[in-house]
Order: structure tokens, then sequence, then C-alpha cells
């Protein structure tokens, strides 16, 4: 899972979002380098970034972006980021082989009420019901993550072998095209680009898959490596404090974070607002991360049982 220093900086496909404070002020804050994803489910770290909420807390945040999750962990491991965010099932898959990554806070919520992500199929698919999966191919994401996780438990919950279909991995963007294509029979797109392939009639909704976990879990969480967790405390819980203030800011102004979001992922404004938008936690309640922790070992996408107690940060 890791990578040289020199390949993970060749990665980074983003910049430093710009400061709004003086130079001066922010080189008196404690930095704290941060990957992302231009991905509403993601939107903390740009929100908090473009608010200056991050630096009325005592932090100043460098954010680099990057096309998944999986490549933020690396990023993290081989200790070219500080923190970062990432799927829950990229950041236990690193834990569960022995690498020591802890998260500090959740990030995205989902739930019925707030499901940003779904799996679409072609919008002129023939594809009903699950058992008409058999023997599909579906994208994901990133491969054995968590858009894997929710795929197999939605299967297995209709009577149909995870084993039956075949996963590969595709960036959000290019999973309309694909399915309009048919180079994939269906696929779990999350928020901008699900609504962008809605609205050019590339794909339809077929399942919300995630809801076979539980009602309401955190899909994405910050997370660290624990040695530099322990290293820097004090600026852990300025960071800490600048996420929940940029949940409870981004959860209250919807309208204000879609132009944020829409710059960062190059698109139409008007996408975004007509979407459904990313909940943030508040806190950081172990009910959030128990249940899709426990699935991802059902399913055999981490190699033992995670604690809650050994996947958050105390």
């Amino acid at each position: 899972m890791m990578l040289p220093r020199s390949s993970a900086l060749a990665l980074l496909a983003g910049g430093v979002l710009a400061g709004m404070q003086p130079a001066g002020a922010q080189a008196d804050l404690p930095v704290v380098r941060i990957g992302s994803d231009p991905i509403d489910s993601f939107g903390e770290a740009y929100f908090g970034d473009a608010r200056g909420i991050f630096r009325d807390n005592g932090v100043n945040v460098q954010i680099s972006t990057f096309a998944n999750g999986s490549t933020i962990v690396q990023g993290v491991i081989a200790g070219d980021l500080d923190a970062g965010m990432a799927n829950i099932v990229n950041v236990a898959a690193g834990v569960a082989h022995g690498i020591p990554l802890q998260m500090i806070a959740p990030a995205a919520l989902f739930s019925a009420k707030h499901a940003y992500s779904l799996m679409c199929v072609a919008k002129d698919s023939p594809l009903k019901t699950a058992k008409d999966l058999v023997g599909s191919t579906i994208a994901v994401s990133t491969l054995n993550d968590f858009n894997q996780l929710g795929v197999q438990a939605w299967l297995d919950h209709n009577g149909v072998a995870p084993a039956s279909v075949k996963f590969v991995e595709l960036k959000f963007p290019e999973m309309g095209p694909g399915l309009q294509r048919g180079t994939v029979a269906a696929a779990t797109i999350a928020e901008p680009s699900l609504s962008a392939a809605i609205h050019s009639s590339q794909a339809r909704a077929f399942a919300n898959v995630y809801s076979e976990i539980a009602p309401e879990f955190a899909n994405i969480v910050w997370f660290a490596m624990k040695p530099w967790l322990q290293k820097n405390t004090d600026t852990v819980k300025k960071l800490v404090a600048g996420i929940y203030a940029t949940a409870r800011w981004a959860n209250a102004h919807q309208a204000d974070s879609a132009p944020i979001i829409a710059k960062v992922a190059q698109l139409d404004p008007a996408v975004v607002v007509g979407m459904t938008r990313a909940y943030f936690a508040t806190s950081g309640d172990p009910k959030y991360v128990q249940a899709p922790l426990d699935f991802a070992y059902r399913y055999g996408l981490i190699a033992r049982p995670i604690s809650t107690a050994e996947f958050i940060a105390s």
C-alpha cells in the first residue's frame, strides 16, 4: 500500500486552495497537509478552507486533490500528507494489515435522507432487479472499498451471490459514459457525478445499495497515522474542532457551499444545487462506524475484525 514520496507527489491532481488571511497570519499557524477528493462527501476539506473555518480554529490546511480515497491513504502512509479523507473501508483495510492508521473524525453520513451515492444503470438499460445483474460487470471507484461493500451487501440481501458479478474500477466522472457505452452494466456513483450522469441522460438510479449497511453511518472518515497524531496532539485538537465547525456550517448552509464544490469538481453550480447533498457528522460517536467495520469483515474486504476502540483515535 505504500508509495514512495516521489510517486505519491506525482499523483497530486490539485493544489492548495487560496488562503483568505494575510501570509504572515497564516505562517503563525501549524500547517496540516490534507488529501481530499473533488466530490461532495469529501467537501468538508474544501468548505472549511474556503470559509476560513480551519484558520479560525488555529490550523492552516494545505489541500491536495486526489482521484480516490485509496490514493489519499497511500499519501498519508508515505508521509506526504498529514491527514486525509477516505471511505471507511480504505482506512480499515490498512488497520487490518497492521498499518497504524486511526480515524480522527467521521465525515459524511449516509442515510436514506442523504443518499448521495446510488447504484445506477444506463438510462435505456433493460435491467430491473438484482437477479438481472448476474454475470454482469459493475463499476466502483476503487476495488475492495466501501462502494463494492454496499453492492455486495445489497446483492446478498436480494438473493444474488456477490461472487456472481465482476467488479471493475472507474473514476466517478467516467461512470456515466461507461454506462452509456455499455462498458459496464451498473456503477455506484457519488455526487456530484451522480447528478451529472442522470441530468445528461447517461444513467438512471437503480438501487440505494448502502441502505443495507445501517440506517445511518459514516461512509467517509478523516484519518491520520497514529505516530503523527501522538506527536501533534494540540494541532489535532484544533483540526478536529475545525472539522466539526465546518460540518455545522455545511449542514446549515448548503446553498453557500454549492459554488465551492462546483468549482472544485468543475461542474455547473446548477447541477450541485439540484443534487442530494452530503450531511456531515458533528461528533465522533462510535455508532457511525461500527456497522461498516462489521460488514467489511463479513464480506472479506478487511482481513480481520476491527473494533471501534482500535479504529478511533483517543
